[in-house]
């Protein structure tokens, strides 16, 4: 990379530097983010060779002698994309800035970014941020606020209590996967069945692994569906996989009572399990009916040390 000629009129400076050296510029949260030209524009002038090197240009800021790009987020989609050919030297035209401006528009761009999209899609940002790559359907789209709210609140969003300073703030998500990310990992490696680890059921794993409950056997035998039945009498997998099958028949998997509901027969069934199969509490002849899951949510707080922190 070279400078070259140093504008102090316009408080900038330009510099000229090959393709594959801006590829490596950092890219802030900002990066194009007030206007990004679309495809067929850059296509488009193609056509006019006078115009190529106004295609080359970009502009950059400089943050403590770090560069960073602040636009060409679109010019780089069609290039790398091989619809266009990259130029082999850019120009650049770069911008001081101080690293307090530069953390508040990275903030202010991270609120706009999130507020625009759709739940599931921030929480994939956060596992991006985390350093979490899920590779099991059930985890990997991000579908995990109501499970994550049922056991760090006890309940959904929707049924909390916004007047009570404790329910009042939203859940900070990042902070909840955070949380979870030991619980989190372990569900991916068993790569969930989508069918069987509905919301509810999930929830109540959370709880039950963030207890340091030895249940990766049951949620094994509950993910390939082999739960046992000896007569009238069944295990308490087979007695969950039931409850879950009743549900999902009448259509119930996305009902808020339901939700709640299997996360207290996941708890039920887990404690069961725990008894071993030799306790009376294990093999039932009745359906499971569910265990009041506030208290499990409370020591779990308790262990993870965050019962004071109003946004989980």
């Amino acid at each position: 990379m070279d400078i070259i000629n140093p504008t102090k009129e316009l408080k900038s400076s330009f510099m000229r530097l090959t393709y594959e050296e801006w590829l490596e510029i950092p890219e802030p949260v900002f990066f194009n983010f007030a206007a990004i030209q679309e495809e067929n524009y850059w296509m488009f002038l193609e056509h006019a060779d006078c115009l190529l090197d106004y295609s080359s240009q970009v502009t950059l800021i400089r943050v403590d002698e770090k560069l960073f790009k602040l636009d060409g987020k679109q010019r780089k989609i069609v290039w790398e994309s091989g619809k266009l050919n990259p130029p082999e030297q850019l120009t650049a035209q770069v911008f001081e800035m101080t690293e307090a401006v530069f953390d508040a528009l990275n903030a202010e761009a991270r609120t706009k970014q999130l507020e625009n999209l759709p739940t599931h899609e921030v929480v994939k940002i956060f596992y991006k941020e985390l350093g979490l790559n899920f590779s099991s359907e059930r985890l990997r789209h991000g579908f995990i606020t109501e499970a994550a709210n049922i056991a760090l609140r006890g309940r959904q969003r929707t049924f909390q209590d916004k007047r009570t300073e404790r329910e009042r703030l939203e859940i900070d998500m990042k902070k909840a996967i955070q949380v979870f990310s030991d619980e989190l990992i372990l569900l991916d490696k068993m790569d969930l069945n989508t069918d069987i680890f509905l919301t509810g059921v999930l929830a109540g794993a959370l709880i039950m692994l963030g207890l340091k409950k030895p249940i990766e056997d049951f949620l094994l035998c509950l993910n390939k569906g082999t739960g046992k039945e000896d007569g009238e009498l069944s295990d308490p997998v087979f007695q969950l996989l039931k409850s879950i099958d009743r549900i999902k028949a009448k259509s119930y998997s996305s009902n808020p009572k339901h939700i709640l509901d299997l996360c207290k027969k996941t708890i039920q069934a887990i404690e069961s399990w725990s008894e071993g199969p030799e306790s009376t509490k294990y093999w039932r002849k009745r359906e499971l009916t569910g265990i009041d899951q506030m208290p499990y949510v409370h020591e779990l707080k308790k262990i993870k040390n965050i019962s004071d922190q109003m946004d989980l």
